[in-house]
């Protein structure tokens, strides 16, 4: 029942880290409503992620590209 708490815990922070981030791009609250923590049967920890309006899957595109430009040490 532990693991099942514990992935429950990592589901959870992981859906409000990226509600946060989401928000902190300038998404309404009501944008970001259909995150939710889930569990697989298997006791796995995921987010579900629901609909986004295009606008903000384009600027969520646009930071992943530049993240992963910045660890990559491409400009």
């Amino acid at each position: 029942m532990q693991e099942w708490r514990d992935a429950w815990d990592r589901a959870q922070n992981a859906t409000d880290a990226l509600r946060e981030a989401l928000n902190g791009m300038g998404a309404e609250a009501t944008r970001t409503a259909r995150l939710r923590p889930m569990l697989s049967r298997k006791g796995t920890a995921w987010v579900e992620v629901g609909q986004l309006p295009a606008y903000l899957a384009e600027r969520v595109a646009e930071v992943i590209r530049l993240g992963s430009l910045d660890h990559t040490g491409q400009s």
